[in-house]
């Protein structure tokens, strides 16, 4: 029998251990972070009244040699009690009303010191801070392996909790196609992740909110919200995740099998698979891998957002001619018939004759969908009607441009995990001066040499500089003046695109990308890092802006920039070594990384 040590910890030195990277998330597991501020709000209003709360489940663990904790149950109510520390919500407590007390605690206060954290009015009493701060957690911790923590996790969330039934079937499910929904569900949310394993001080990144908040995704902005296909209450029950999993088994199982509960269930194994789904479904995965069907999947979905987004209208207004929500049958059968399409080797030809063609076609074509009718058969005559509308606006498809890329969900996501992997990202509004309108040959060194540092981050990391982005709305109108194209606004970054220099100083965007591929050619660097910066160099399109991404991946060691070693910290670059000094104790780790 494993030792189970329970054990109170105040919240002070629970806080202490966040700032510290103490807390860890698996989001293989793990439900999203989505309280709403009432529920926080609630939380804490329970610990300043000393009433119980639930125990906090732990598994501990290892890393750089510290001791660390793997969040099993409690993540929502860890990261409640954390930002109300961090003073990031106004709570209600009897006659008072306000905001943490910054300079209650010591760690509080020295975040207030150096302005990493504000001090926001009105203020709660230092007394009722000082509770707070002082409020035992209860605390069992233990030592398990993965699977294990997995299976304790999912019979947690199994019993005792209302979940909804998406949230049940992918509690502690990591098989392969769970982890399909998974990811393709984070990327169209727009709150990926770089890794699986994340500090719990990076979740409020990713966080889902309908709250004004200055960081997380805005739940009112993500697609099926913002399309009146999923409510905010349905996207907290993972009512996408659901639609996801009914699309895949579509596109991985034919028409054959159909959209209901009972399927969805047996192949997440919580009823008896008397048909061989879960096998069939295994053998399609396998034919055509996982990274195949992610991003066929997101090609087309990213091809599909771009048609709503042109049409200026909501889905539910462009199909139905309202607003009403609860769409997620219509938008089955509307995305499947277009997956078909363009999967099948044609592309869209006249977006705007799509968007007139299916403007109101929900009328004519959708209001009989309800319960009783909705079977793999009747889903499938839908589909293949719908085909017969749309097919007319597409075209059998020509060999495009590599060096082009429609990146829509790609390069949000990547924007939104720069915020929490800062060291592997990097973003720059252009390669010219807004001077001068001259090439600037030391930015591209500088890039170039950037990326190498990023990639000496250890094994298995991937860096990005993304050229056509601003992270100040002050540089977004300062090339909105020298150009006259504005900035798109994603989240807090204002993408600008590379169009108005390449308009400026090169005949075609063609021009531009051979000039910055054959620059990288001659920089100082390896064979091995050319050839993948080179190969992996994209001009992606963004609806109608050119943006131009850069990466490098680690190699199995260590890589040189001008004879000279750097690595990433924060968004600085820091010289570890060159060819005339000696092996400090940082060229020792460096290498270390790579055992």
């Amino acid at each position: 029998m494993k030792d189970l040590l329970i054990r109170n910890e105040s919240i002070q030195l629970l806080f202490n251990w966040y700032c510290n990277g103490k807390f860890w998330v698996n989001r293989k597991y793990q439900r999203k972070l989505v309280w709403t501020l009432e529920e926080k709000q609630n939380f804490i209003n329970s610990i300043a009244r000393s009433y119980p709360v639930p125990l906090f489940l732990l598994a501990d663990f290892e890393r750089n040699a510290t001791q660390c904790y793997e969040i099993i149950d409690g993540m929502q109510r860890l990261e409640a009690i954390f930002s109300f520390l961090r003073g990031e919500y106004i709570v209600e407590l009897g006659k008072n009303i306000g905001y943490f007390d910054l300079s209650t605690m010591a760690e509080t206060k020295a975040l207030l010191d150096i302005n990493e954290l504000e001090q926001r009015r009105p203020i709660l009493p230092r007394e009722v801070c000082v509770d707070i701060a002082n409020y035992q957690i209860p605390l069992s911790i233990t030592h398990f392996d993965d699977k294990e923590i997995e299976e304790i996790f999912r019979r947690i969330n199994a019993t005792g909790r209302q979940l909804s039934s998406q949230d049940l079937r992918q509690a502690g499910a990591t098989g392969i196609f769970s982890t399909i929904v998974r990811k393709i569900s984070t990327e169209i949310r727009r709150d990926s992740s770089p890794s699986d394993i994340l500090p719990l001080s990076k979740m409020r990144e990713i966080s889902l909110s309908s709250s004004d908040l200055p960081y997380g995704v805005d739940l009112r902005k993500v697609f099926w919200v913002k399309q009146q296909i999923i409510t905010i209450k349905n996207m907290r029950l993972s009512r996408d995740e659901e639609l996801i999993s009914y699309l895949l088994i579509y596109t991985l199982l034919g028409p054959t099998v159909s959209p209901t509960a009972k399927n969805l269930n047996i192949i997440y194994g919580f009823e008896d698979d008397s048909e061989f789904l879960v096998n069939r479904l295994m053998q399609s995965i396998e034919r055509e891998g996982v990274n195949n069907i992610i991003t066929r999947f997101m090609s087309v979905f990213d091809e599909f957002e771009k048609i709503i987004q042109d049409s200026q209208m909501s889905f539910s207004r462009l199909i139905f001619n309202d607003e009403a929500h609860g769409k997620g049958r219509t938008f089955q059968v509307i995305f499947l018939a277009f997956y078909n399409i363009l999967t099948s080797g044609k592309e869209l030809a006249d977006a705007d004759k799509l968007i007139s063609v299916l403007s109101g076609i929900g009328e004519r074509e959708f209001r009989d969908i309800s319960s009783d009718v909705w079977k793999a058969s009747y889903r499938d005559e839908k589909i293949r009607a719908i085909e017969g509308i749309i097919k007319e606006c597409f075209i059998d498809s020509n060999v495009q441009n590599p060096a082009i890329d429609n990146w829509i969900s790609k390069l949000e996501n990547l924007l939104m995990q720069s915020k929490i992997e800062q060291p592997l990202f990097d973003l720059k509004i252009g390669l010219h001066s807004m001077q001068n309108d001259q090439y600037n040959e030391g930015c591209l060194h500088k890039i170039i040499k950037t990326l190498t540092a990023m990639a000496n981050t250890g094994k298995n990391t991937i860096g990005y500089v993304i050229v056509g982005v601003a992270d100040k709305e002050s540089d977004s109108i300062k090339y909105e003046k020298k150009y006259g194209i504005s900035a798109k606004q994603f989240n807090s970054f204002f993408i600008t695109g590379v169009d108005g220099e390449i308009g400026k100083n090169y005949k075609s965007a063609d021009e531009y990308f051979n000039k910055i591929r054959q620059a990288i050619e001659n920089e100082p660097i390896d064979e091995y890092a050319i050839s993948y910066i080179t190969r992996y160099m994209r001009l992606v399109n963004y609806y109608d802006k050119s943006i131009l991404v850069l990466s490098l991946q680690s190699s199995d060691k260590p890589l040189l920039y001008d004879n000279k070693f750097y690595e990433r910290r924060a968004a600085n670059i820091h010289k570890i070594i060159d060819n005339e000094e000696v092996l400090p104790n940082d060229m020792i780790g460096l290498f270390e990384r790579f055992k």
